[in-house]
């Protein structure tokens, strides 16, 4: 989510300020070199939802993981999915309406959660923290997050990736979207964005990436999005006339490096070290 240069309030201290970022200079130099809290992250994303419902991942369909969509199609419709970050429902709702009844949703939010509840209603929901999930092992076929990962201080990545091979069942497939760090840093440094390391403090390239699957038992495939989201779109610089012709940009065509986000499938070993 981007938002237009103006007059706003700090999301957590509620100083007022002129920018486009979401936390004033103070609050932002606050967690640049420490790791943020689970009760201050829950504080911020719920504040980022009221403050801005016309943008936000949880009120709005920006980042639609169209590459995934079309992996998941492949999957039997019994099959047992887990939603990890489920956000607004709008992934969960597309896979309803493919005939995937068995769904599990979980976001940490009390505004995602009520949005689940409204958009998805047939689902079963759970409030969890993405590196403690209240699950069994090896009761979901597939595991999903869009845009989670990148959110997660890097401990809890860790624990987080721990967790998704827990719950799958033995070759089942995590199916997860995140942007490239080669290609995000970049842009937010450029943008003047002083505050990403707040709320992207995990990012990863394509090789990092499938160095910390493969450290949990998950091989990785890359598969390739086809075009740009609404949400990278809106991120573009200069004239609005200029992001129709963006959005037939062929992105997919790109070498993985420079892709602005990454989609994969990473597949849980079946036995330790085969595939």
């Amino acid at each position: 989510m981007v938002i237009d240069r103006s007059r706003r309030s700090c999301l957590l201290c509620g100083a007022t300020f002129t920018g486009r970022t979401f936390l004033c200079r103070a609050c932002a130099d606050q967690y640049r070199h420490q790791t943020v809290p689970l009760t201050v992250r829950k504080q911020f994303y719920e504040a980022l939802d009221e403050a801005y419902p016309a943008r936000s991942n949880t009120h709005g369909d920006w980042n639609v993981p169209v590459a995934l969509l079309r992996e998941l199609e492949r999957l039997p419709p019994d099959s047992r999915i887990l939603e990890i970050g489920a956000g607004g429902g709008f992934l969960a709702a597309a896979l309803q309406e493919r005939g995937f009844q068995r769904l599990v949703l979980t976001d940490l939010t009390a505004t995602s959660l009520a949005a689940l509840r409204a958009r998805v209603p047939a689902a079963l929901f759970a409030a969890a923290d993405a590196a403690r999930l209240p699950f069994r092992a090896g009761v979901f076929d597939a595991v999903i997050s869009s845009d989670l990962i990148e959110h997660l201080p890097r401990p809890d990545v860790e624990r987080h990736l721990h967790e998704v091979a827990r719950v799958l069942a033995p070759g089942g497939s995590y199916f997860l979207k995140t942007p490239n760090r080669l290609v995000a840093e970049p842009f937010y440094r450029l943008r003047g964005l002083y505050d990403w390391h707040f709320w992207h403090p995990s990012m990863f390239s394509p090789g990092e990436l499938r160095f910390a699957l493969a450290r949990h038992g998950l091989d990785m495939r890359l598969v390739a999005q086809p075009h740009l989201t609404g949400a990278q779109l809106a991120k573009l610089p200069g004239p609005r006339f200029l992001r129709t012709p963006a959005a037939h940009l062929p992105v997919g065509l790109l070498p993985a490096v420079a892709r602005p986000h990454l989609e994969v499938v990473a597949t849980r070993r079946t036995a330790r070290g085969l595939p």
